[in-house]
């Protein structure tokens, strides 16, 4: 069994929305119940909530909008709930008497997304308005919001627990902080880029014990939850399929169950998990761009309203009720009527569709902008020509999660989809919605850290499939048929012995079942002359994109690329715990000793991260100093690993 944590806080960092659950391990629980906003549990406390978010008042929100509004000098003026109440218009009088509305703050939301350069490229070349100038400015607007974020749950935490008052308190506190990602985050220079927002924000900096990481992808996370607490009924064999319908991405997991231990509850990947731009934020984007077309009819009328209206009303509560519960019977009228926000209840223009200050749509176009969500198959996640072990296994559950995993027209039109196209493994695949479906990611990063923790390292993602080959650069012994035109140096401990240099060696290949409790270990061997004190040495990692069958043996051939540097530190290792190796000399050559220095550096491949350890002597080494240092390759960083 690990050791306990005192609190685990998982983090669902999410385009439109962001959850928060915290726990203490130290009472058992065998499965979660559904809990709102941010919770935990101490030795002495049952299941606790954290709903009160600033500005929420008394909604006991479960979750916060993952929303900024900053002052016109740059510094933040509010985040979350608060950005509501925050005016980011003042009305001034122009020569006709007129109130012209002029914009003094600046509203920043959807920079999840912009994380990633490649979508924010795209975003740019799109002309969304709303897309930052650099990554870096996107960045700094994620570490601004998880940044306050972070300092509320650590005073909620503070005040109900008491940690204020002990000495050491939050601080001293052993803390985990888990965190997932999009699956559509597939390079490590976005991880990376994800990792310094998450410290920038004081998760994992703040406590001698207080550790953050990148625990899986978003779509491995509603996985776990949908094992560990679905009303279905499992059984070995199972398979399901996951779509997690979020703000700005849906991500989709392939799983077979393996296991359906009350406890232990295991399941396998079976395909790489995929994930499309496709979510919840282009139906916003729709509807703004529909309002903004029927003001543009009407200039003159279009300048006395808000400036904005069309994103304004995308932001308020009844664009947001209508767009969750479209679908569902009792909503499912001729005419959808949604509050402007900023204008009066006695406005109204027949040429606008205004009536009483609330803008009219047909039922027709609440479909036409639903749509986009639902015209792509979910069923063709198995390959078109599966292999051997998946040509007898079915997809029997298609379970929905997300912000839209409620919506009821979603779920009707993805069942549609796949009644009307069948996929031969998924004839008679059913739709289900997952429990509480808006808090399924950061429920399954907790519930998969529980399990480890309580079952000696078990993850619930027993094994999971790699989206690209890695290796490690080593030197070979020569050899002039296998070798030919590589770079050779001769042995300095042998005079007989030639290695060439550069080659790989591949610890992983593309599409290989890796379970994320067996690191890959490769074990190394330097020589040292009798004298030699060096006690640090590099080990390159290589990643490619290359069928497996087509994996280039060395860094001359096309198709590799150098991923990261690992810098191995064993200072402190005495020359006595080398192995001393005796060099016979001859009759024209004097004899000499010298050392071998072993020890092996292990490569946990995670879902979504790649995290390294140095081992020595068959134990993980420590001594007084960091025994790992990774420099990540820019050019590597950028390759793409699905």
């Amino acid at each position: 069994m690990s050791s306990q944590p005192d609190i685990i806080v998982s983090v669902d960092f999410g385009t439109t929305f962001t959850g928060i659950f915290l726990v203490c391990p130290s009472l058992r629980c065998p499965r979660l119940t559904p809990i709102q906003g941010v919770g935990w549990r101490s030795p002495r406390t049952p299941v606790q909530v954290i709903n009160d978010w600033p500005g929420s008042a008394d909604r006991g929100e479960r979750k916060v909008p993952t929303k900024l509004m900053y002052n016109p000098d740059g510094t933040l003026s509010s985040w979350g709930y608060l950005c509501a109440d925050d005016e980011d218009l003042e009305y001034q009088t122009d020569g006709d008497h007129q109130q012209a509305a002029v914009a003094t703050k600046t509203r920043r939301e959807f920079f999840k997304m912009f994380v990633d350069s490649e979508n924010l490229v795209t975003a740019q070349e799109q002309g969304v308005a709303q897309a930052p100038k650099t990554t870096e400015e996107a960045q700094q607007y994620a570490a601004d919001f998880l940044g306050e974020v972070y300092r509320h749950v650590k005073r909620s935490v503070e005040m109900q627990v008491g940690l204020g008052r002990v000495a050491g308190g939050w601080a001293g506190s052993a803390v985990d902080f888990l965190f997932s990602v999009p699956t559509t985050w597939t390079r490590m220079e976005t991880i990376n880029a994800f990792k310094g927002v998450i410290r920038r924000a004081g998760f994992g900096v703040e406590g001698p014990r207080h550790s953050a990481q990148i625990d899986l992808t978003e779509a491995e996370a509603a996985a776990v939850a949908t094992l560990k607490t679905s009303a279905l009924r499992f059984r070995p064999g199972s398979l399901f399929l996951t779509v997690d319908a979020g703000g700005g991405t849906t991500d989709l997991s392939l799983m077979r169950v393996t296991s359906v231990d009350a406890d232990c509850p295991q399941m396998a990947q079976l395909a790489a998990v995929k994930g499309v731009g496709i979510g919840s934020a282009l139906i916003d984007r729709a509807f703004v761009r529909l309002v903004e077309h029927r003001l543009i009819t009407w200039p003159d009328v279009r300048d006395r309203l808000p400036a904005s209206l069309g994103l304004r009303m995308a932001q308020g509560h009844y664009f947001r009720t209508v767009k969750h519960k479209f679908g569902e019977k009792v909503y499912m009228q001729p005419r959808f009527k949604i509050q402007m926000e900023g204008v009066s209840h006695d406005f109204n223009h027949a040429g606008l569709g205004i009536e009483n200050g609330r803008m009219v749509f047909s039922i027709w176009t609440g479909s036409k902008r639903m749509d986009p969500l639902t015209k792509w198959h979910v069923a063709p996640t198995l390959p078109p020509h599966p292999p051997s072990a998946l040509t007898l296994v079915f997809q029997e559950f298609v379970i929905l999660s997300g912000g839209l995993g409620s919506s009821a027209y979603v779920r009707q039109r993805l069942q549609q989809q796949l009644t009307s196209f069948p996929h031969p493994n998924a004839t008679n695949a059913v739709v289900i919605p997952c429990q509480d479906p808006q808090l399924v990611v950061v429920r399954g990063l907790l519930l998969d850290h529980q399990q480890r923790t309580d079952m000696g390292n078990l993850s619930v993602l027993a094994t999971r499939v790699a989206r690209a080959s890695y290796g490690v650069i080593v030197k070979e012994v020569y050899s002039p048929a296998k070798h030919f035109d590589q770079d050779v140096v001769q042995d300095p401990f042998d005079a007989s012995k030639r290695w060439a240099v550069d080659q790989v060696q591949w610890m992983i290949r593309k599409g290989d079942t890796v379970n994320p409790n067996d690191p890959l270990i490769r074990k190394f061997e330097f020589h040292l002359a009798e004298r030699d004190t060096t006690r640090s040495w590099n080990a390159d990692i290589v990643i490619s994109h290359n069928e497996p069958s087509f994996l280039p043996s060395s860094l001359k051939q096309a198709g590799v690329t150098r991923l990261c540097r690992v810098k191995s530190n064993l200072q402190g290792v005495q020359q006595h715990q080398l192995v001393l190796k005796q060099k016979r000399g001859t009759c024209f050559t004097r004899g000499h000793k010298f050392y071998i220095c072993e020890f092996e550096i292990r490569v946990i491949v995670a879902p979504a991260d790649l995290r390294f350890e140095l081992w020595f002597g068959g134990q993980r080494f420590s001594g007084n100093h960091e025994p790992i240092d990774v420099k990540w390759d820019d050019t590597g960083a950028r390759v793409k690993s699905g």
